[in-house]
């Protein structure tokens, strides 16, 4: 096999390299998603652009918590699946099971490819409480994370109330981009 083909070969088969996240708090996801919806993944699929490979998960919302035309049912990008025989893992991205409810803080690429921001850390399985409350739990991430001044941390995962995000989305977000 020439030299060249059998370098390309190991590049494909190759894992993206290392990731690092930045660290964000809810605040930070908050400002910085483009919508955060409320629902549950209905199927996924895969699909490859450029040298990625994307899983694809059909999401049906429930609720809008921010931003517009995401009702109904919506596409999510997340890197990393199988497609074409291929394998391609990315550190720090999340895994949707289908039939369960999440809350995703979701931003739109500038090719307009619906993604969840800081891969895991923008993903939230939503559980009631014995006391009818909605509560919103991320594990910890794997994936290396860096503070804001770029101190390595280690993420602890996160809990909060849906009510408390619903409030932290008021007082963070212009009132035309809150539903």
């Amino acid at each position: 096999m020439r030299p060249a083909l059998q370098l390309a070969l190991l590049c494909a088969l190759a894992p993206l390299g290392a990731t690092t996240l930045e660290k964000l708090s809810v605040d930070d996801m908050v400002q910085k998603s483009t919508s955060i919806v409320r629902g549950k993944a209905t199927a996924s699929t895969t699909t490859q652009r450029g040298s990625v490979i994307y899983t694809i998960y059909r999401f049906q919302v429930t609720e809008v918590l921010k931003g517009s035309g995401t009702s109904g049912a919506t596409d999510v990008y997340v890197p990393g699946g199988i497609y074409g025989g291929f394998r391609q893992s990315v550190s720090g991205s999340p895994t949707l099971d289908t039939g369960v409810e999440y809350v995703l803080f979701l931003w739109t690429s500038p090719k307009g490819i619906p993604q969840v921001i800081g891969l895991s850390q923008g993903v939230f399985e939503v559980k009631t409480s014995a006391g009818g409350e909605r509560i919103l739990t991320r594990g910890p991430i794997a994936a290396d994370m860096i503070d804001a001044s770029g101190n390595s941390i280690e993420d602890q995962g996160l809990k909060l109330t849906l009510t408390r995000l619903q409030q932290r989305v008021r007082a963070l977000v212009p009132a035309q981009e809150v539903r």
